[in-house]
């Protein structure tokens, strides 16, 4: 109970704390334009600030476990919805100075918020403060996943101490492991007195479940913090809703195919223009010092590959060159007398030491520059800034049914693959990852692709 407290206390003050330093730095920007500014002018924004700590409790934040990018979309919309409130409100003043003060306050809020939730809960987690034991019921596939899941969201604090056969009704005196983690019994799990502390986690295979679901209600009434992770693969759940029925046990989920909808092909359009044409005016600079010393090492500009788009439709790929010009004889020699770089080849369609690749080459493949003009398919409608990784035809054997997917839309410049390790990934999780995200996708996820993509490129992981 009292590390709930603190957990709880800690995460309050951290977004009282991200307030006040946006109002501090929204005086300490405007003040050298605008002379000195009185504080005073941001009390409409502080009175704002707390009825949003009051609402961040009423919507759990302080409470509730969410993924980071859930959470921080819930923070975002939040915060839109109060600025547009408080804009209203101070619509009517005529002082430009008041309504410099609330916009720069909000776009900074923007910023400091979600990155004193990311610092507070790491510290947190360094004096273990924030972690939470969970038992993981089940020993299979989906428990397996569900570990992983965990594992790579630690801001979650979720610390894995046991799974448990629900099937296995002995006491262990010396259970055996599941995953280098011991596996329990589900009379062991009755046995644990820590029901306030500890959270459960039921993550059975589907069969599994129904076989047992008088023990799963006997868990669920015994512990305070229980979560279900059902075994449902394959489904475009992002979005999705449930339906209850009075007096029933049945549900209703209802599944949203966001790229179905006509609207959210033209938001996602509109995007991709606005977003290429800054990308292209920001990058011009660049665009041209790659032109030059590209053409300084004697290769032509621009490489220009047949892939396959949208609807199966054709298209040629915009890149940087940064091949030699006798790049398909040099492969094809390889390809021939290096059994080692076949197989690579036959698995991924690219090669790890490709001695095909220029000097200046292999500085923009490392970096992803090579894919700046790329922006130009953009405009001209044949791609998207996010989505499948545009491939080859020979490379649509290898989705197999999936292929349809990649069909539905653009490829993109980015996408999940590339946030995802990029060249260190196999090729099926690759698909994998290019139909998730066809049967998922939302602006927002491809906001946090993008977001995403940069830090990758920053450190330059996976690519070659």
């Amino acid at each position: 109970m009292r590390k709930s407290i603190i957990q709880r206390l800690s995460l309050v003050l951290s977004d009282g704390l991200s307030l006040y330093v946006s109002l501090i730095l929204t005086f300490y920007t405007l003040s050298p334009g605008y002379g000195y500014v009185d504080l005073n002018r941001l009390g409409l924004a502080k009175t704002f600030g707390f009825f949003i700590l009051a609402v961040f409790w009423q919507q759990e934040h302080y409470t509730k476990r969410r993924p980071t990018w859930e959470e921080i979309k819930l923070l975002y919309i939040t915060i839109f919805v109060f600025a547009v409130i408080h804009f209203n409100v101070i619509y009517m003043s005529a002082h430009h100075i008041t309504k410099s003060v609330n916009v720069i306050f909000w776009l900074f809020l923007l910023i400091v918020l979600p990155f004193f939730r990311y610092i507070t809960k790491n510290v947190l987690l360094k004096f273990h403060l924030w972690q939470r034991k969970v038992y993981i019921v089940g020993h299979g596939k989906n428990a397996s996943a569900t570990y992983h899941l965990l594992q790579d969201n630690y801001l979650l604090g979720y610390e894995v101490i046991g799974f448990v056969n629900i099937n296995d009704c002995t006491l262990s005196l010396n259970p055996t492991n599941f995953l280098g983690i011991p596996l329990y019994s589900y009379n062991d799990l009755l046995k644990d007195a820590s029901i306030n502390e500890v959270e459960i986690i039921f993550a059975l295979e589907a069969e599994e479940l129904n076989l047992n679901i008088s023990k799963v209600d006997i868990l669920q009434t015994k512990f305070t913090f229980v979560s279900f992770v059902p075994d449902v693969v394959g489904l475009p759940l992002y979005g999705a809703s449930l339906d209850h029925f009075f007096g029933s046990n049945q549900i209703i989920l209802r599944l949203k195919n966001n790229l179905s909808r006509r609207i959210n092909r033209i938001i996602k359009r509109l995007s991709d223009i606005i977003f290429a044409i800054v990308g292209i005016l920001l990058l011009s600079p660049l665009f041209l010092l790659f032109a030059v010393l590209i053409k300084l090492s004697g290769n032509k500009i621009f490489y220009k590959h047949k892939r396959l788009g949208r609807r199966g439709n054709y298209f040629y790929c915009i890149k940087f060159k940064t091949m030699y010009d006798n790049s398909q004889e040099t492969l094809e020699v390889l390809l021939a007398t290096n059994r080692d770089a076949r197989m690579e080849w036959e698995k991924d369609f690219k090669l790890r030491d490709d001695p095909r690749i220029t000097k200046i080459g292999k500085f923009l493949r490392k970096t992803s520059l090579d894919e700046i003009p790329q922006l130009l398919n953009v405009l001209k409608g044949e791609m998207s800034l996010v989505g499948p990784r545009p491939i080859i035809e020979i490379e649509s054997k290898k989705y197999g049914e999936d292929f349809y997917y990649y069909q539905l839309v653009r490829p993109g410049i980015t996408g999940l693959w590339q946030i995802s390790g990029r060249n260190d990934i196999d090729y099926t999780n690759r698909v994998a990852l290019d139909v998730w995200y066809v049967k998922n996708w939302s602006l927002w996820y491809d906001f946090v692709i993008i977001f995403r993509t940069i830090i990758v490129i920053l450190g330059r992981k996976g690519a070659y």
